[in-house]
């Protein structure tokens, strides 16, 4: 019996050895339970990445190489045209001869010029290259510029300009007497720029143009290569300069109507002929010319440029420039006698008249390429 019971116990005590505890099947669960929980969270993980990959493929699906699209390239910026200098053979000697004796005749007196019948290309020049005070002609440009805004819809006539402290300008024109705030259609202070030489309209058109800096480029872009507003209206210093050739220049593409529309050219013509000052050029004018000019007056010089029109419609340029003593009137006399001399010489020297454009020219950003070719036969 002792036997028996003896090896019972033996035999519970293995049963025993070989059943795990209740600690160890605790663990075991854990272990199970976290390979699990890793393994769903694989699955997940997997899946939502497939889902994501699939979104964006739909969303966004790769480009092909062969259905991308190609952006055509972008055409060089056309050359800027640029104008020819004077022909030496066209001069007129019979013309410069007289010019020359009237201006020896004025010691005090420093003149820069160009006189040029445009269809035959014959002219008179003296100085014309002399970079010079373009006093108030340099508003001649700055109307060519405005009117090109016009043209391409950047500019409207009718929009108003509000005076400022930093536009209201003394000297010449009425806008100076405005209270801050007052505000000027573009159209009326353009008009009152040109006509009455409005320091404080030309300040507001150069600002409403997007400034000194922005005109100077776009004149540079028209192949003028001096003409420069460096200071705002007035420039009693003479800081803005010009050269006489570039404002005939500026004269003839408004004339030649290859800078603005023709609808343009024929307000700033229209504009330019009821200047006030008329002091100068238009008094060396025979019975029934027409002129459209700007003049410019700072007291150490004086300037007119404009575009004069016989009775029969021949035209010439005339650009004077004369560096004085502080407002001598001996100045514009100059310029009177100068103008009578040129108005005699074209009225017989120049048979072939200007004709003025019957279809509406092509806009371009500069001057043409040659101001000086004689018109081809028809």
């Amino acid at each position: 019996m002792a036997s028996n019971s003896t090896g019972e116990q033996r035999s519970q005590t293995q049963s025993r050895r070989k059943q795990p505890s209740q600690q160890q099947l605790h663990q075991l669960n854990r272990s199970v339970s976290l390979s699990i929980q890793l393994v769903r969270l694989a699955i997940c993980g997997l899946g939502a990445s497939t889902i994501a990959g699939t979104t964006i493929s739909i969303v966004n699906p790769p480009k092909s190489p062969i259905a991308a699209k190609v952006e055509p390239p972008v055409p060089p910026a056309p050359p800027v045209p640029q104008i020819d200098l004077l022909d030496p053979t066209t001069a007129s000697a019979k013309l410069h001869n007289r010019l020359q004796v009237l201006n020896q005749k004025k010691t005090k007196l420093d003149a820069s010029y160009l006189f040029i019948n445009t269809e035959l290309g014959e002219h008179s020049e003296w100085g014309a290259d002399r970079v010079l005070p373009a006093a108030s002609t340099i508003k001649l440009p700055i109307l060519i510029a405005l009117f090109q805004d016009v043209d391409a819809q950047k500019v409207n006539l009718a929009e108003k300009l509000t005076i400022d402290k930093n536009s209201i300008a003394g000297g010449s024109g009425d806008l100076q007497a405005q209270k801050p705030g007052t505000q000027v259609s573009i159209l009326v202070a353009a008009t009152k720029m040109i006509t009455i030489s409005d320091n404080t309209a030309t300040n507001l058109l150069i600002a409403r143009l997007g400034g000194k800096s922005a005109l100077n480029q776009r004149f540079r872009n028209w192949g003028l290569s001096t003409t420069t507003i460096n200071r705002p209206l007035p420039d009693l210093e003479g800081t803005n300069i010009t050269t006489a050739r570039e404002l005939a220049r500026s004269m003839m593409a408004i004339e030649r109507g290859n800078i603005v529309s023709a609808a343009s050219r024929s307000q700033i013509l229209n504009i330019m002929r009821r200047t006030t000052g008329n002091t100068m050029l238009p008094q060396g004018l025979g019975a029934g010319a027409k002129i459209a000019h700007k003049t410019g007056d700072i007291g150490s010089l004086i300037a007119d440029v404009g575009s004069i029109e016989f009775p029969t419609g021949k035209k010439y340029l005339a650009v004077v420039l004369v560096k004085r003593p502080y407002n001598d009137p001996s100045g514009p006399e100059l310029v009177r006698k100068m103008s009578a001399i040129a108005y005699d010489y074209f009225q017989t020297a120049a048979p072939t008249p200007i004709v003025s454009p019957t279809s509406t020219p092509k806009n371009t950003s500069g001057f043409s390429d040659n101001v000086f070719i004689k018109k081809k036969p028809q």
